[in-house]
């Protein structure tokens, strides 16, 4: 059985990761977006898979809590995915 304390703790810090990655996701989909308009469609690409990948970390993360404490992040979690796709169907 998880100590109440510490399971407390450890979602407080997995919150805060959380945070962290749809701040992180949103500024590599700008960065994406930067790269693509100065013509540089490979960096483009690269960060834009990245963004993929904090996508992902967010998703895993949001699955170890529970609904109360995941549901503020689902329209972010949703947003994110949704830039992530329009950059991705932009031609280069």
């Amino acid at each position: 059985m998880t100590h109440p304390v510490r399971g407390k703790l450890e979602d407080k810090i997995l919150i805060e990761l959380i945070e962290a990655d749809v701040d992180i996701g949103f500024g590599l989909v700008d960065e994406a977006k930067s790269y693509r308009a100065s013509g540089q469609p490979e960096l483009s690409s690269r960060v834009l898979q990245n963004a993929e990948d904090i996508l992902a970390d967010i998703e895993r993360r949001l699955q170890r809590l529970g609904d109360s404490e995941s549901g503020p992040f689902r329209l972010l979690v949703t947003e994110l995915r949704k830039e992530i796709a329009a950059l991705d169907q932009e031609p280069s």
